[in-house]
């Protein structure tokens, strides 16, 4: 074989190449379908949600009833007492605790 040949040869197998999707549409889907189904990928887990925050505040004790007042108007509010502190031996307070709101506190 010669060289003129030969290359001739190699141009009608590349021309060849080129032209097969065009020439064999059929073949080709066949080939292009049976590739591997796609896997679905489960969506990502959600999000743990924030930790809690709190905001606290006290409240000098005055007298029962005027306690009893404003511990029923904070507990509106979403107050709750956790704790009452004796400070200078004397004086006590209520410590109250909420979630913390978006606004600034109120006490």
């Amino acid at each position: 074989m010669n060289r003129r040949s030969a290359s001739l040869l190699v141009l009608l197998g590349a021309l060849l190449g080129v032209a097969a999707p065009f020439l064999l549409p059929s073949v080709v889907w066949a080939q292009t379908s049976r590739a591997a189904p796609r896997k679905e990928v489960p969506p990502p887990p959600p999000a743990p949600p924030p930790a809690p925050a709190y905001e606290y505040t006290f409240v000098k004790r005055e007298s029962p009833d005027e306690d009893l007042v404003e511990l029923q108007r904070l507990g509106g509010e979403g107050w709750r007492v956790v704790s009452t502190v004796v400070v200078d031996g004397s004086t006590r307070r209520y410590v109250l605790m909420r979630d913390r709101r978006a606004g600034p506190a109120s006490h």
